[in-house]
C-alpha cells in the first residue's frame, strides 16, 4: 500500500492514508486546515477584506517586531 492514495469518483474524493506514515494528530490538523479553507471559500468577502488583513498584519508586526529582531 502507498502512504497516500486518492480515488476520484463521480461524487467524492476518497483519501486513504497508511497509518505507518501518518499519525492521528497530523490527520486532525490537516482536516481542520481543509475545513477552514472550505469555510473561507464559502464566505463572500469584498476586496476590502484583503486591505484589512494587511493592516492587521502590519499593526501586529509594529507591536511585536522587537521580540523577533535583535539589534547587533
Amino acid at each position: 500500500m502507498e502512504a497516500l492514495a486518492i480515488k476520484n469518483t463521480t461524487e467524492t474524493l476518497q483519501i486513504t492514508l497508511d497509518k505507518r506514515f501518518f499519525d492521528e494528530a497530523f490527520l486532525r490538523e490537516t482536516i481542520e486546515y481543509l475545513r477552514t479553507e472550505y469555510l473561507a471559500q464559502r464566505v463572500d468577502f469584498d476586496e476590502s477584506i484583503e486591505d484589512l488583513g494587511k493592516e492587521i498584519k502590519h499593526s501586529w508586526w509594529q507591536r511585536n517586531k522587537d521580540r523577533y529582531i535583535q539589534e547587533k
